[in-house]
């Protein structure tokens, strides 16, 4: 996934989520830099810059937060990736563990 890091993102996205029993929670944050990278672990950096973080607000039910940067001709690209990936609702973790989620309205 994208790494923690001092970088100050020009953009902002939010997402509520409910993630399926047994979901690891890192797999939206991690759909999202497949979506943005082509896998979770790349070579250099990342072509847009991003940072996703996870909050518990209930029961199963999560606000992703994802921070990036995008060049103003890209940003509708940039959110459609991160749109489609959350989407899909489902990725399968470096160790086969399959989590999967619903977007909430």
């Amino acid at each position: 996934m994208a790494q923690t890091n001092s970088h100050d993102y020009r953009h902002r996205a939010e997402y509520r989520l409910l993630l399926a029993e047994g979901s690891d929670t890192r797999g939206p944050g991690a759909a999202v830099t497949v979506a943005l990278c082509g896998h979770w672990e790349h070579e250099g950096d990342c072509q847009w810059p991003h940072l996703s973080a996870m909050e518990a607000v209930g029961d199963r039910t999560y606000r992703l937060i994802v921070q990036f940067d995008a060049p103003d001709d890209e940003l509708d690209e940039v959110k459609a990736r991160i749109a489609s990936a959350l989407q899909g609702g489902q990725l399968v973790g470096p160790e086969g563990q399959p989590s999967q989620w619903e977007t909430l309205g």
